[in-house]
């Protein structure tokens, strides 16, 4: 008997410890960042790390320096929608961290999609890009 006892208490603490919700609410994004650290391909960009200011508001409105358009959430997925006269494509970032003062984005892409010539890099070259944001 004790071990049926049992055996329920451990399928139930597994049941709720596996429906952990790990998504990302839209107003937990929003608000003003400012780039701290960017890393491409675990390198840290000295240059530009604290050059990228992203202003996301309610209104699903970003503001990424000086591109502006929509952005929406899917879970851990940030989309950046740049406004069409810009010829620009979406960004497809993925939220890994995030907290009350911070956020962190991931995003793989080329360097060209990124617009940005880093040194030893090929446009066409596939990178790993970690932005690292607090809040103002």
């Amino acid at each position: 008997m004790k071990t049926i006892r049992l055996t329920i208490l451990m399928s139930i603490t597994l049941f709720f410890t596996s429906c952990k919700d790990d998504s990302v609410r839209p107003v937990d994004l929003t608000g003003d960042w400012q780039s701290e650290e960017i890393y491409v391909n675990g390198k840290l960009q000295k240059d530009i790390s604290k050059t990228t200011w992203l202003l996301l508001k309610k209104d699903n409105i970003y503001k990424n320096n000086y591109i502006t358009g929509t952005w929406s959430l899917n879970e851990r997925n940030l989309e950046l929608t740049p406004n069409e006269n810009l010829s620009l494509q979406p960004l497809q970032y993925e939220v890994t961290k995030l907290s009350n003062a911070s956020l962190t984005l991931e995003i793989t892409l080329t360097e060209r999609e990124y617009n940005w010539d880093f040194e030893d890099i090929e446009a066409d070259e596939l990178i790993t890009v970690t932005e690292k944001y607090s809040k103002k």
